[in-house]
C-alpha cells in the first residue's frame, strides 16, 4: 500500500509539471469508480513538430476479493483518420503494481502495445453531445517482467458531454494478468462496469 501511494504522488506531480514543460493542446482528467474500485487518469495532448502526441498516466485501486493496484504511464500518437469524427492511435503503455493472492502477493510489470479508437459525434453535422472510446493493451511474455507472465486489458467508454469542458461517462473494463513466481502460477481477472467524470481544459 505504501508503494501505491508513492507512485500516485509521482503521477500527480507529473500532472502538474508536464503542462508547463510544453504547450499542451488539450488536457484531460478522468475519475471513475464502482463498488470495488477507483481509477484516475490524466492525459496531455501535445503537437511537437506537428506530431499529435498524447502522453498520460493513471492508477487503479481495487479492494475486491482479488485485491490489486496498478499504476501506468503511456505515450500514443493519435490523429483523425477518414473523417474528423474518427480518431485512431497506437503507442506503448508501462504498467506496474501488485496483486494480493493471500497469503502471497505478486508484482506486476509490463510494457503493453496500446491501440486506441474514438468516435466523436460532436464533429458530425448532427452535433450530438456523445462520443465513444475504446482501447486495447497487450504485453506478451517477452514484454512482461518481474512476476508477470502476460498482460491484457480492454476498455470501452461512452461519454455524454455536458459542455466542452465536462462530461459524464459509463464504461466497461476487463483486465487479465497471468503471473508466475517460483513455479507457482496465478491469474487476475477483473471485469467490471464503472461510472465517471471527465474534465478537459
Amino acid at each position: 500500500m505504501i508503494r501505491f501511494w508513492k507512485y500516485l504522488v509521482v503521477i500527480c506531480l507529473a500532472a502538474v509539471v508536464l503542462p508547463h514543460s510544453a504547450q499542451a493542446v488539450d488536457t484531460g482528467i478522468e475519475l471513475n469508480a464502482n463498488t470495488d474500485s477507483v481509477e484516475g487518469r490524466v492525459d496531455f495532448m501535445f503537437r511537437p513538430a506537428e506530431i499529435p502526441l498524447s502522453v498520460g498516466g493513471g492508477f487503479i485501486y481495487n479492494n475486491s476479493s482479488q485485491k490489486y493496484w496498478l499504476g501506468n504511464f503511456n505515450a500514443v500518437v493519435k490523429d483523425e483518420v477518414f473523417t474528423p469524427a474518427l480518431s485512431l492511435g497506437v503507442g506503448l503503455k508501462g504498467v506496474f503494481g501488485s496483486t494480493d493472492f493471500k497469503p502471497e502477493s505478486f508484482d506486476t510489470a509490463a510494457l503493453p502495445f496500446l491501440f486506441l479508437g474514438e468516435y466523436d459525434f460532436r464533429k458530425m453535422s448532427l452535433n450530438w453531445p456523445i462520443s465513444f472510446a475504446a482501447s486495447v493493451g497487450y504485453a506478451p511474455s517477452v514484454l512482461s517482467f518481474s512476476d508477470t507472465d502476460q498482460y491484457l486489458e480492454f476498455y470501452l467508454s461512452g461519454y455524454f458531454h455536458i459542455n466542452h469542458f465536462a462530461a459524464l461517462y459509463l464504461g466497461y473494463r476487463n483486465i487479465d494478468i497471468d503471473y508466475e513466481k517460483s513455479s507457482v502460477t496465478r491469474s487476475l481477472s477483473d471485469s467490471s462496469v464503472y461510472f465517471g467524470v471527465r474534465m478537459s481544459f
